[in-house]
Protein backbone atom coordinates (compact mmCIF):
# COMPACT_ATOMS: atom_id res chain seq x y z
CA UNK A 1 0.00 0.00 0.00
CA UNK A 2 1.28 3.20 -1.01
CA UNK A 3 2.10 5.64 1.71
CA UNK A 4 -0.19 8.60 2.14
CA UNK A 5 0.57 12.12 3.07
CA UNK A 6 -0.51 13.36 6.42
CA UNK A 7 -4.06 14.62 6.42
CA UNK A 8 -3.01 18.10 7.39
CA UNK A 9 -0.93 18.43 4.23
CA UNK A 10 -3.61 17.12 1.90
CA UNK A 11 -6.03 19.89 2.84
CA UNK A 12 -6.08 23.18 0.89
CA UNK A 13 -4.34 25.91 2.91
CA UNK A 14 -6.56 28.44 4.50
CA UNK A 15 -6.92 31.62 2.52
CA UNK A 16 -5.77 33.83 5.43
CA UNK A 17 -2.09 33.37 4.65
CA UNK A 18 -2.62 34.28 0.95
CA UNK A 19 -4.67 37.39 1.80
CA UNK A 20 -2.00 38.57 4.18
CA UNK A 21 0.65 38.30 1.48
CA UNK A 22 -1.55 40.07 -1.12
CA UNK A 23 -2.32 42.99 1.20
CA UNK A 24 1.37 43.47 1.92
CA UNK A 25 2.24 43.60 -1.78
CA UNK A 26 -0.67 45.93 -2.50
CA UNK A 27 0.41 48.24 0.29
CA UNK A 28 3.90 48.43 -1.08
CA UNK A 29 2.56 49.18 -4.54
CA UNK A 30 0.39 51.92 -3.15
CA UNK A 31 3.35 53.37 -1.33
CA UNK A 32 5.51 53.36 -4.43
CA UNK A 33 2.68 54.89 -6.46
CA UNK A 34 2.04 57.60 -3.87
CA UNK A 35 5.72 58.44 -3.65
CA UNK A 36 5.97 58.59 -7.46
CA UNK A 37 2.96 60.90 -7.73
CA UNK A 38 4.24 63.16 -4.96
CA UNK A 39 7.70 63.27 -6.49
CA UNK A 40 6.19 64.13 -9.87
CA UNK A 41 4.06 66.89 -8.34
CA UNK A 42 7.07 68.33 -6.50
CA UNK A 43 9.10 68.23 -9.68
CA UNK A 44 6.26 69.84 -11.63
CA UNK A 45 5.88 72.56 -9.01
CA UNK A 46 9.63 73.19 -9.03
CA UNK A 47 9.76 73.43 -12.80
CA UNK A 48 6.68 75.65 -12.86
CA UNK A 49 8.24 77.96 -10.28
CA UNK A 50 11.37 78.50 -12.33
CA UNK A 51 9.60 78.53 -15.69
CA UNK A 52 6.76 80.85 -14.77
CA UNK A 53 8.01 82.79 -11.79
CA UNK A 54 11.77 83.05 -12.13
CA UNK A 55 12.52 82.77 -15.82
CA UNK A 56 13.17 86.51 -16.05
CA UNK A 57 15.70 86.28 -13.23
CA UNK A 58 17.44 83.37 -14.92
CA UNK A 59 17.57 85.17 -18.25
CA UNK A 60 19.09 88.25 -16.65
CA UNK A 61 21.87 86.45 -14.78
CA UNK A 62 25.17 87.43 -16.33
CA UNK A 63 26.87 84.32 -14.92
CA UNK A 64 24.30 81.92 -16.41
CA UNK A 65 26.48 80.61 -19.20
CA UNK A 66 23.85 78.12 -20.36
CA UNK A 67 21.41 80.91 -21.14
CA UNK A 68 24.13 82.99 -22.74
CA UNK A 69 25.22 80.08 -24.93
CA UNK A 70 21.58 79.46 -25.88
CA UNK A 71 21.18 83.08 -26.90
CA UNK A 72 24.43 82.98 -28.85
CA UNK A 73 23.13 80.05 -30.88
CA UNK A 74 19.91 81.92 -31.74
CA UNK A 75 19.99 84.69 -34.37
CA UNK A 76 19.33 87.87 -32.37
CA UNK A 77 16.69 90.12 -33.88
CA UNK A 78 17.57 93.30 -35.74
CA UNK A 79 16.60 96.86 -34.81
CA UNK A 80 15.39 99.26 -37.52
CA UNK A 81 14.69 102.98 -37.63
CA UNK A 82 11.32 104.40 -38.67
CA UNK A 83 12.28 104.27 -42.36
CA UNK A 84 13.40 100.64 -42.31
CA UNK A 85 17.11 101.42 -42.05
CA UNK A 86 18.92 98.74 -40.06
CA UNK A 87 20.45 100.10 -36.86
CA UNK A 88 21.68 96.89 -35.20
CA UNK A 89 21.89 93.25 -36.29
CA UNK A 90 23.87 90.09 -35.60
CA UNK A 91 26.39 88.41 -37.91
CA UNK A 92 28.13 85.17 -36.90
CA UNK A 93 27.21 85.78 -33.28
CA UNK A 94 28.61 89.33 -33.28
CA UNK A 95 26.38 92.38 -32.78
CA UNK A 96 26.85 94.94 -35.55
CA UNK A 97 25.74 98.57 -35.65
CA UNK A 98 25.09 100.92 -38.55
CA UNK A 99 26.64 103.80 -36.62
CA UNK A 100 27.38 102.70 -33.07
CA UNK A 101 28.55 105.97 -31.58
CA UNK A 102 25.63 107.87 -33.07
CA UNK A 103 22.95 105.50 -31.76
CA UNK A 104 24.53 104.34 -28.48
CA UNK A 105 22.44 106.80 -26.44
CA UNK A 106 19.31 105.06 -27.71
CA UNK A 107 20.16 101.42 -28.34
CA UNK A 108 22.55 100.89 -25.44
CA UNK A 109 24.84 97.85 -25.71
CA UNK A 110 24.61 94.06 -25.80
CA UNK A 111 27.31 92.00 -24.06
CA UNK A 112 25.56 89.09 -22.30
CA UNK A 113 28.69 87.27 -21.16
CA UNK A 114 30.40 90.20 -19.45
CA UNK A 115 28.71 93.61 -19.30
CA UNK A 116 25.07 92.69 -19.79
CA UNK A 117 22.60 94.80 -21.75
CA UNK A 118 21.31 98.35 -21.47
CA UNK A 119 18.50 100.51 -22.86
CA UNK A 120 16.61 99.04 -25.86
CA UNK A 121 18.90 96.00 -26.03
CA UNK A 122 18.07 95.23 -22.38
CA UNK A 123 14.37 96.07 -22.18
CA UNK A 124 13.54 94.06 -25.31
CA UNK A 125 16.06 91.27 -24.79
CA UNK A 126 13.36 88.59 -24.53
CA UNK A 127 11.91 89.48 -27.92
CA UNK A 128 15.28 90.05 -29.58
CA UNK A 129 16.60 86.67 -28.40
CA UNK A 130 13.38 84.78 -29.04
CA UNK A 131 13.42 83.37 -25.50
CA UNK A 132 9.88 83.83 -24.24
CA UNK A 133 9.26 84.32 -20.52
CA UNK A 134 6.29 81.95 -20.75
CA UNK A 135 5.08 79.28 -23.13
CA UNK A 136 3.06 81.18 -25.71
CA UNK A 137 0.93 79.58 -28.44
CA UNK A 138 3.50 80.83 -30.93
CA UNK A 139 6.28 79.04 -29.04
CA UNK A 140 4.25 75.81 -28.87
CA UNK A 141 3.60 75.99 -32.61
CA UNK A 142 7.31 76.53 -33.26
CA UNK A 143 8.20 73.44 -31.20
CA UNK A 144 5.53 71.25 -32.82
CA UNK A 145 6.74 72.19 -36.30
CA UNK A 146 10.41 71.82 -35.36
CA UNK A 147 11.13 75.36 -36.46
CA UNK A 148 14.41 76.97 -35.34
CA UNK A 149 14.25 79.68 -32.73
CA UNK A 150 14.72 83.21 -34.12
CA UNK A 151 14.73 86.55 -32.37
CA UNK A 152 12.11 89.14 -33.22
CA UNK A 153 12.91 92.47 -34.87
CA UNK A 154 12.14 95.94 -33.50
CA UNK A 155 11.18 99.12 -35.35
CA UNK A 156 11.88 102.40 -33.55
CA UNK A 157 10.47 105.90 -33.96
CA UNK A 158 14.06 107.09 -34.51
CA UNK A 159 15.16 108.65 -37.80
CA UNK A 160 18.80 107.64 -38.37
CA UNK A 161 19.43 110.57 -40.71
CA UNK A 162 18.18 113.06 -38.12
CA UNK A 163 20.03 111.22 -35.37
CA UNK A 164 23.27 111.57 -37.31
CA UNK A 165 22.57 115.27 -37.85
CA UNK A 166 21.97 115.80 -34.12
CA UNK A 167 25.16 113.99 -33.18
CA UNK A 168 27.19 115.89 -35.79
CA UNK A 169 25.72 119.25 -34.71
CA UNK A 170 27.05 118.75 -31.18
CA UNK A 171 30.47 118.87 -32.84
CA UNK A 172 32.37 117.19 -30.05
CA UNK A 173 30.99 119.48 -27.31
CA UNK A 174 29.54 118.06 -24.12
CA UNK A 175 25.79 118.24 -24.36
CA UNK A 176 22.64 116.71 -25.77
CA UNK A 177 19.98 117.20 -28.41
CA UNK A 178 16.44 115.79 -28.56
CA UNK A 179 13.90 115.94 -31.41
CA UNK A 180 10.27 114.83 -30.92
CA UNK A 181 7.21 114.43 -33.10
CA UNK A 182 4.71 116.52 -31.08
CA UNK A 183 1.61 114.83 -32.48
CA UNK A 184 2.70 111.27 -31.64
CA UNK A 185 5.39 111.62 -28.97
CA UNK A 186 7.80 109.64 -31.14
CA UNK A 187 11.49 110.33 -30.52
CA UNK A 188 13.06 111.19 -33.87
CA UNK A 189 16.55 111.90 -32.51
CA UNK A 190 18.23 111.71 -29.13
CA UNK A 191 21.96 112.39 -29.06
CA UNK A 192 24.41 112.69 -26.18
CA UNK A 193 28.09 113.60 -26.22
CA UNK A 194 30.57 112.25 -25.27
CA UNK A 195 29.46 108.72 -25.92
CA UNK A 196 30.85 105.25 -26.64
CA UNK A 197 30.92 102.65 -29.39
CA UNK A 198 28.94 99.54 -28.38
CA UNK A 199 30.88 97.49 -30.94
CA UNK A 200 34.12 98.02 -28.98
CA UNK A 201 32.64 98.35 -25.49
CA UNK A 202 34.33 95.25 -24.11
CA UNK A 203 37.74 96.64 -25.02
CA UNK A 204 36.96 100.23 -24.03
CA UNK A 205 34.94 99.61 -20.85
CA UNK A 206 37.67 100.05 -18.25
CA UNK A 207 38.90 103.24 -19.91
CA UNK A 208 35.35 104.60 -20.14
CA UNK A 209 34.58 103.93 -16.49
CA UNK A 210 37.80 105.57 -15.31
CA UNK A 211 37.35 108.71 -17.43
CA UNK A 212 35.61 111.71 -15.87
CA UNK A 213 33.68 112.82 -18.95
CA UNK A 214 30.63 110.61 -18.33
CA UNK A 215 30.65 108.90 -21.72
CA UNK A 216 28.50 106.06 -20.38
CA UNK A 217 25.87 108.49 -19.11
CA UNK A 218 23.02 109.70 -21.28
CA UNK A 219 22.96 113.47 -20.91
CA UNK A 220 19.68 113.76 -22.80
CA UNK A 221 17.60 111.89 -20.24
CA UNK A 222 19.77 111.16 -17.23
CA UNK A 223 21.60 114.33 -16.20
CA UNK A 224 19.94 117.37 -14.61
CA UNK A 225 20.67 121.00 -15.45
CA UNK A 226 19.19 124.39 -14.54
CA UNK A 227 17.00 125.36 -17.52
CA UNK A 228 17.79 129.08 -17.42
CA UNK A 229 15.46 131.25 -19.44
CA UNK A 230 13.86 128.31 -21.29
CA UNK A 231 11.87 127.94 -18.04
CA UNK A 232 10.08 131.17 -18.97
CA UNK A 233 7.90 129.04 -21.28
CA UNK A 234 6.56 127.20 -18.23
CA UNK A 235 6.13 130.42 -16.24
CA UNK A 236 4.30 132.05 -19.15
CA UNK A 237 2.08 128.98 -19.49
CA UNK A 238 1.10 129.06 -15.82
CA UNK A 239 0.41 132.80 -15.98
CA UNK A 240 -1.68 132.66 -19.16
CA UNK A 241 -3.67 129.66 -17.90
CA UNK A 242 -4.45 131.37 -14.59
CA UNK A 243 -5.73 134.73 -15.64
CA UNK A 244 -2.65 136.84 -16.38
CA UNK A 245 -3.24 138.79 -19.59
CA UNK A 246 -0.46 138.89 -22.21
CA UNK A 247 -0.74 142.69 -22.08
CA UNK A 248 0.29 142.77 -18.41
CA UNK A 249 3.34 145.02 -18.05
CA UNK A 250 6.24 145.34 -15.62
CA UNK A 251 9.11 147.79 -15.63
CA UNK A 252 12.62 146.31 -15.76
CA UNK A 253 15.42 148.41 -14.27
CA UNK A 254 18.13 145.81 -14.86
CA UNK A 255 18.54 144.90 -11.20
CA UNK A 256 15.73 144.81 -8.66
CA UNK A 257 15.04 143.62 -5.14
CA UNK A 258 12.01 141.31 -5.25
CA UNK A 259 10.72 139.67 -2.06
CA UNK A 260 14.10 139.88 -0.33
CA UNK A 261 16.08 138.51 -3.27
CA UNK A 262 18.04 140.30 -5.97
CA UNK A 263 17.06 139.70 -9.58
CA UNK A 264 19.48 140.83 -12.29
CA UNK A 265 19.07 140.69 -16.03
CA UNK A 266 21.84 139.54 -18.34
CA UNK A 267 24.67 142.06 -18.03
CA UNK A 268 22.27 144.24 -16.02
CA UNK A 269 20.35 145.24 -19.14
CA UNK A 270 17.40 147.56 -18.55
CA UNK A 271 14.40 146.62 -20.67
CA UNK A 272 12.09 149.35 -19.44
CA UNK A 273 8.33 148.77 -19.44
CA UNK A 274 7.34 145.68 -21.43
CA UNK A 275 4.51 143.19 -21.87
CA UNK A 276 4.79 139.39 -21.84
CA UNK A 277 5.51 138.96 -25.56
CA UNK A 278 8.38 141.42 -25.58
CA UNK A 279 9.63 140.08 -22.24
CA UNK A 280 9.87 136.59 -23.72
CA UNK A 281 11.54 137.84 -26.91
CA UNK A 282 14.15 139.83 -25.01
CA UNK A 283 14.35 137.26 -22.19
CA UNK A 284 13.69 139.67 -19.33
CA UNK A 285 14.42 138.02 -15.98
CA UNK A 286 12.70 140.75 -13.98
CA UNK A 287 9.41 140.29 -15.81
CA UNK A 288 9.19 136.54 -15.26
CA UNK A 289 10.52 136.76 -11.70
CA UNK A 290 7.64 139.08 -10.81
CA UNK A 291 5.18 136.91 -12.74
CA UNK A 292 6.21 133.73 -10.95
CA UNK A 293 6.15 135.36 -7.52
CA UNK A 294 2.66 136.74 -8.16
CA UNK A 295 1.26 133.32 -9.12
CA UNK A 296 -0.35 131.10 -6.50
CA UNK A 297 2.06 128.27 -5.77
CA UNK A 298 -0.44 125.48 -6.71
CA UNK A 299 -1.03 127.15 -10.09
CA UNK A 300 2.68 127.31 -10.88
CA UNK A 301 3.39 123.83 -9.51
CA UNK A 302 0.46 122.13 -11.24
CA UNK A 303 1.24 123.67 -14.64
CA UNK A 304 4.81 122.45 -14.35
CA UNK A 305 3.55 119.00 -13.32
CA UNK A 306 1.33 118.86 -16.40
CA UNK A 307 4.52 119.32 -18.45
CA UNK A 308 6.16 116.47 -16.51
CA UNK A 309 8.01 118.25 -13.69
CA UNK A 310 8.13 116.42 -10.36
CA UNK A 311 6.59 113.26 -11.84
CA UNK A 312 7.98 109.86 -12.61
CA UNK A 313 5.41 109.72 -15.38
CA UNK A 314 6.96 106.62 -16.95
CA UNK A 315 5.98 104.67 -13.80
CA UNK A 316 2.30 105.56 -14.08
CA UNK A 317 -0.39 102.92 -14.39
CA UNK A 318 -1.24 101.81 -17.92
CA UNK A 319 2.11 103.03 -19.26
CA UNK A 320 4.46 100.42 -20.67
CA UNK A 321 7.86 101.69 -19.57
CA UNK A 322 9.53 99.51 -22.19
CA UNK A 323 8.33 101.93 -24.86
CA UNK A 324 10.97 104.37 -23.60
CA UNK A 325 13.66 102.08 -22.16
CA UNK A 326 16.19 104.73 -21.16
CA UNK A 327 17.62 105.72 -17.73
CA UNK A 328 15.15 108.55 -17.12
CA UNK A 329 15.55 111.16 -14.37
CA UNK A 330 12.58 113.36 -13.40
CA UNK A 331 12.77 117.14 -13.64
CA UNK A 332 11.70 119.08 -10.56
CA UNK A 333 10.89 122.56 -9.31
CA UNK A 334 11.77 121.97 -5.67
CA UNK A 335 12.79 118.90 -3.66
CA UNK A 336 9.46 118.97 -1.77
CA UNK A 337 6.72 120.39 -4.03
CA UNK A 338 4.03 119.91 -1.38
CA UNK A 339 5.71 122.69 0.65
CA UNK A 340 5.18 126.19 -0.68
CA UNK A 341 8.54 127.90 -1.24
CA UNK A 342 9.04 131.59 -0.37
CA UNK A 343 8.09 134.13 -3.02
CA UNK A 344 11.70 135.18 -3.42
CA UNK A 345 12.70 131.65 -4.31
CA UNK A 346 9.76 131.39 -6.70
CA UNK A 347 10.94 134.60 -8.35
CA UNK A 348 14.22 132.91 -9.26
CA UNK A 349 12.38 129.77 -10.34
CA UNK A 350 10.40 131.90 -12.80
CA UNK A 351 13.48 132.33 -14.98
CA UNK A 352 14.96 128.88 -14.45
CA UNK A 353 17.35 129.29 -11.54
CA UNK A 354 17.05 128.40 -7.83
CA UNK A 355 16.24 124.70 -7.34
CA UNK A 356 14.75 124.04 -10.79
CA UNK A 357 16.51 121.21 -12.63
CA UNK A 358 15.59 119.52 -15.92
CA UNK A 359 16.81 117.10 -18.54
CA UNK A 360 17.02 118.05 -22.23
CA UNK A 361 14.19 115.56 -22.85
CA UNK A 362 12.00 117.44 -20.37
CA UNK A 363 12.50 120.75 -22.16
CA UNK A 364 11.77 119.08 -25.51
CA UNK A 365 8.52 117.89 -23.90
CA UNK A 366 7.64 121.48 -22.95
CA UNK A 367 8.13 122.61 -26.55
CA UNK A 368 6.27 119.55 -27.82
CA UNK A 369 3.16 120.29 -25.75
CA UNK A 370 3.02 123.87 -27.02
CA UNK A 371 3.51 122.68 -30.61
CA UNK A 372 0.72 120.11 -30.14
CA UNK A 373 -1.79 122.80 -29.16
CA UNK A 374 -1.49 122.18 -25.43
CA UNK A 375 -1.46 118.37 -25.28
CA UNK A 376 1.67 116.61 -24.12
CA UNK A 377 2.10 113.18 -25.70
CA UNK A 378 4.24 110.64 -23.87
CA UNK A 379 7.66 110.39 -25.53
CA UNK A 380 8.29 106.87 -26.78
CA UNK A 381 10.86 105.01 -28.83
CA UNK A 382 9.67 101.49 -29.73
CA UNK A 383 7.02 101.43 -32.46
CA UNK A 384 6.72 97.82 -33.66
CA UNK A 385 7.71 94.25 -32.94
CA UNK A 386 8.08 92.01 -35.98
CA UNK A 387 8.69 88.33 -36.51
CA UNK A 388 12.37 87.94 -37.34
CA UNK A 389 12.96 88.64 -41.02
CA UNK A 390 9.30 89.48 -41.63
CA UNK A 391 8.12 93.00 -42.44
CA UNK A 392 4.61 92.54 -41.06
CA UNK A 393 4.25 93.79 -37.46
CA UNK A 394 3.21 91.43 -34.67
CA UNK A 395 2.59 94.34 -32.31
CA UNK A 396 2.30 98.08 -32.88
CA UNK A 397 2.59 100.73 -30.18
CA UNK A 398 1.45 104.33 -29.81
CA UNK A 399 1.71 106.84 -26.99
CA UNK A 400 -1.00 108.50 -24.94
CA UNK A 401 -1.37 112.00 -23.46
CA UNK A 402 0.62 112.68 -20.29
CA UNK A 403 -0.83 116.09 -19.51
CA UNK A 404 -2.69 119.15 -20.75
CA UNK A 405 -0.66 122.14 -19.55
CA UNK A 406 -2.38 124.53 -22.00
CA UNK A 407 -5.62 124.85 -23.87
CA UNK A 408 -5.38 125.29 -27.63
CA UNK A 409 -6.03 129.03 -27.59
CA UNK A 410 -3.36 129.66 -24.95
CA UNK A 411 -0.91 127.46 -26.84
CA UNK A 412 -1.49 129.59 -29.95
CA UNK A 413 -0.83 132.76 -27.93
CA UNK A 414 2.43 131.37 -26.59
CA UNK A 415 3.37 130.12 -30.06
CA UNK A 416 3.13 133.68 -31.40
CA UNK A 417 5.41 134.85 -28.60
CA UNK A 418 7.95 132.13 -29.41
CA UNK A 419 7.94 133.21 -33.03
CA UNK A 420 8.87 136.72 -31.96
CA UNK A 421 11.89 135.28 -30.09
CA UNK A 422 13.25 134.08 -33.45
CA UNK A 423 12.28 137.07 -35.58
CA UNK A 424 13.13 139.90 -33.20
CA UNK A 425 14.57 138.45 -30.02
CA UNK A 426 17.44 136.42 -28.59
CA UNK A 427 17.19 133.68 -31.24
CA UNK A 428 17.54 135.92 -34.28
CA UNK A 429 19.20 133.97 -37.07
CA UNK A 430 17.50 130.72 -36.05
CA UNK A 431 15.19 130.53 -39.07
CA UNK A 432 15.65 127.77 -41.66
CA UNK A 433 14.51 127.97 -45.32
CA UNK A 434 11.32 126.01 -45.82
CA UNK A 435 10.46 126.10 -42.11
CA UNK A 436 8.93 128.47 -39.60
CA UNK A 437 10.86 128.24 -36.33
CA UNK A 438 9.55 129.05 -32.84
CA UNK A 439 11.81 129.01 -29.82
CA UNK A 440 13.24 130.19 -26.55
CA UNK A 441 16.90 130.58 -25.70
CA UNK A 442 18.39 130.01 -22.28
CA UNK A 443 21.65 130.88 -20.57
CA UNK A 444 21.76 128.98 -17.28
CA UNK A 445 24.13 130.14 -14.58
CA UNK A 446 26.15 127.45 -12.81
CA UNK A 447 28.59 127.60 -9.94
CA UNK A 448 31.38 125.60 -11.55
CA UNK A 449 32.20 127.26 -14.83
CA UNK A 450 30.74 129.07 -17.81
CA UNK A 451 26.97 129.14 -18.30
CA UNK A 452 25.07 126.30 -19.99
CA UNK A 453 23.62 127.21 -23.39
CA UNK A 454 20.03 126.22 -24.27
CA UNK A 455 17.67 126.53 -27.20
CA UNK A 456 14.26 124.84 -27.17
CA UNK A 457 11.27 125.16 -29.47
CA UNK A 458 9.65 123.69 -32.54
CA UNK A 459 9.59 124.10 -36.30
CA UNK A 460 6.82 123.76 -38.88
CA UNK A 461 7.12 122.89 -42.56
CA UNK A 462 5.96 125.63 -44.91
CA UNK A 463 4.04 123.21 -47.13
CA UNK A 464 0.66 121.54 -47.26
CA UNK A 465 1.56 119.12 -44.43
CA UNK A 466 2.42 121.79 -41.82
CA UNK A 467 4.26 118.98 -40.02
CA UNK A 468 6.03 119.97 -36.81
CA UNK A 469 9.01 118.78 -34.78
CA UNK A 470 9.92 119.91 -31.27
CA UNK A 471 13.52 120.14 -30.13
CA UNK A 472 15.82 120.91 -27.23
CA UNK A 473 19.56 121.57 -27.41
CA UNK A 474 21.91 121.85 -24.44
CA UNK A 475 25.63 122.65 -24.59
CA UNK A 476 27.34 122.28 -21.23
CA UNK A 477 29.32 125.39 -20.25
CA UNK A 478 28.79 126.63 -23.78
CA UNK A 479 27.97 130.25 -23.01
CA UNK A 480 24.85 132.01 -24.24
CA UNK A 481 21.98 130.13 -25.83
CA UNK A 482 21.60 132.56 -28.71
CA UNK A 483 25.26 132.39 -29.69
CA UNK A 484 25.94 128.67 -29.13
CA UNK A 485 22.77 126.55 -28.93
CA UNK A 486 20.79 128.25 -31.71
CA UNK A 487 23.31 127.30 -34.46
CA UNK A 488 23.29 123.69 -33.23
CA UNK A 489 19.49 123.49 -33.41
CA UNK A 490 19.54 125.20 -36.79
CA UNK A 491 21.83 122.54 -38.21
CA UNK A 492 19.49 119.80 -36.98
CA UNK A 493 16.43 121.56 -38.40
CA UNK A 494 18.16 121.98 -41.76
CA UNK A 495 18.53 118.20 -41.89
CA UNK A 496 14.83 117.76 -41.08
CA UNK A 497 13.85 120.34 -43.71
CA UNK A 498 15.82 118.40 -46.33
CA UNK A 499 14.17 115.07 -45.39
CA UNK A 500 10.77 113.90 -46.56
Amino acid sequence: MRGSLPRALTKRPKSGISVTMNNDVAGRIRGVFTFTVLAFLVLLAWQSYWHLGRIGWLQKRLDDRAVARGEASTPRGAIFDRNGVKLAWTENGVRKYADGRVTAAVLGYHDPLRRGNTDVEKAWDTELTGYARSTTPEEVNRILHHEPRHGKDLVLTLDLGLQRAAYAALAGRKGAAVVLDPSTGGILALASYPTFDPATLDTDYDTLTKADDGALRNRAVQDLYPPGSTMKLVTASAALMHGVAPSTTYTCTGTARIFNVTVTDFHGERHGTLDMSRALAESCNNYFARTAAALAWPDFRDTAAAYGFGRRWWDADKIDDRLLPLPLTPASLVPHPEKEPPKGERAHMGFGQSTVVVTPLQMAMVASAIANHGTLQMPYLVREVRRGGDSSPQATFTSSPLGFPLDASTADTLTAMMRRVVTAGTARGGDVPGLTVYGKTGTAQVADGEDHAWFVGFAERNDETHARVAFAVLIEHGGTGGRVAVPVAKEILQAWAASK
